[in-house]
């Protein structure tokens, strides 16, 4: 009878235990729209879920990835003074570096290809890396950059760029900060619409490791990018490109003194309400009679190798990437979701940007996420600083390429000049072909 009565009253006091739950730690990069956004699916998460929970951590773009890297090292040596991201949203260019790192966990073991089949397939193709079927994240949303416009000043915007330069010319106004088209003309990540346009790229691959891996080889220094820094350059010096920062044209546009951006969907939340404003494709280049190519980028979610619950992560990233979580992110984040089902809900169905940013983007090329790309951004970012600071491109291209080259050597454990491509004696433009 004592032992029944002791059952009795222990089960009593076990009703009443809250069992602690598993939090996964989420760090983004997102700001305005595109944070709200997060947060709001966040709020639902927690809200539906018992067992799990989750806690964002906004961390700057601008060190967002050396944070995620030096937090998630540190950590899994046992020396991290905070606690790591159980999960992190990243573009796929950075995939290659990552996995290579060991700062990611693969996951296709956890997906079923049912669900990866719920995505636009490029989407998942850009979080294969390193052996066939590899998953390395789920993909949320996909970006590329397009023409913004003013529609208090015009309706349709011209397909041509020299006739887009004529309307921007009439527009700006120096003195009154009024920018006629504007972008961050020293920003790689844009430049490559033009890039791509002269027919350039970034890397080639040049051959295959004994493990099967791929080798690559820069392209800072050839002929298209030359050829695409020399353009930007005078359009600039000339007048017709306006280079600021992202948050002054934001500004700018913001109070209508902006006719024409060159931005992506990130833009979008943070426009003011009241500015009635539309978008187009990207224009066609008069001089070779091209229309720009944007990169395209796919945000993933991450499981960091940090991560105090894989199973539990996984859940959290399936749930934030899912169909119904996209709506939101595309009515509130003005996001374009990679989940096909998305698109179903009329938040995403019928906002006729994000179907303008959708056609742009399946003329866009992917990123490489093959880790030498994430080491690239810095020489190429430095060498189009210096172009559009006055250095010959021809000069500027060739002293990062051999920097990139040296460091991909170093990294790599590798000698280009034993697969035929001596830095030392590079006196012409590398061929792209």
């Amino acid at each position: 009878m004592k032992w029944i009565v002791f059952c009795v009253i222990l089960l009593i006091s076990m009703a009443g235990i809250v069992y602690p739950k598993v939090v996964i730690n989420i760090w983004h990069p997102y700001r305005a729209g595109e944070a709200d956004a997060i947060v709001k699916v966040a709020e639902m998460f927690n809200l539906s879920h018992s067992e799990i929970q989750v806690k964002l951590l906004p961390v700057p773009f601008d060190s967002f990835s050396s944070k995620v890297q030096t937090v998630i090292g540190a950590v899994n040596s046992g020396q991290g003074g905070e606690e790591g991201p159980d999960v992190f949203v990243c573009a796929h260019d950075a995939a290659g570096n990552l996995a290579l790192r060991q700062f990611i966990l693969p996951i296709e073991s956890f997906i079923d290809k049912s669900l990866t089949a719920e995505y636009f397939a490029n989407t998942i193709k850009a979080f294969n890396y390193m052996y066939d079927d590899a998953l390395w994240a789920l993909p949320g949303s996909f970006k590329n950059i397009a023409l913004f416009y003013n529609k208090r000043y015009i309706n349709n915007p011209p397909k041509m760029l020299s006739e887009i330069l004529a309307l921007a010319k009439k527009f700006q106004n120096p003195a009154e900060k009024a920018y006629g088209f504007a972008y961050e003309t020293g920003n790689i990540y844009y430049h490559t619409m033009w890039l791509q346009a002269w027919g350039g790229t970034i890397f080639k691959k040049i051959g295959t490791t004994k493990k099967g891996f791929p080798i690559f080889l820069p392209l800072l220094f050839s002929q298209p990018m030359i050829a695409s820094s020399e353009f930007v350059y005078g359009h600039v010096k000339a007048g017709n490109f306006t280079g600021a920062s992202e948050t002054e044209i934001l500004y700018s546009f913001n109070n209508n003194k902006t006719l024409f951006v060159v931005s992506g969907q990130w833009f979008r939340g943070a426009i003011a309400a009241n500015i009635d404003y539309g978008v187009a494709e990207l224009p066609i280049v008069d001089e070779i009679d091209r229309q720009a190519i944007p990169f395209l980028t796919v945000e993933g979610y991450y499981i960091a190798s940090c991560t105090k619950d894989q199973a539990a992560s996984v859940e959290v990233i399936k749930y934030f990437t899912s169909a119904a979580m996209g709506r939101y992110f595309g009515k509130i984040g003005k996001q374009t979701p990679a989940n096909k089902g998305a698109y179903a809900y009329p938040e995403v169905s019928g906002d006729p940007i994000s179907q303008i940013f959708k056609a742009a983007a399946g003329k866009a090329i992917s990123m490489p996420n093959n880790p030498e790309m994430s080491w690239a951004w810095e020489p190429a970012y430095m060498g189009l600083i210096n172009v559009m600071a006055g250095m010959p491109a021809k000069e500027a291209w060739k002293e990062k390429q051999v920097i990139l080259m040296k460091l991909i050597e170093k990294e790599n454990g590798m000698s280009y000049a034993k697969l035929g491509w001596d830095y030392g004696k590079l006196n012409t433009p590398i061929p792209v072909e």
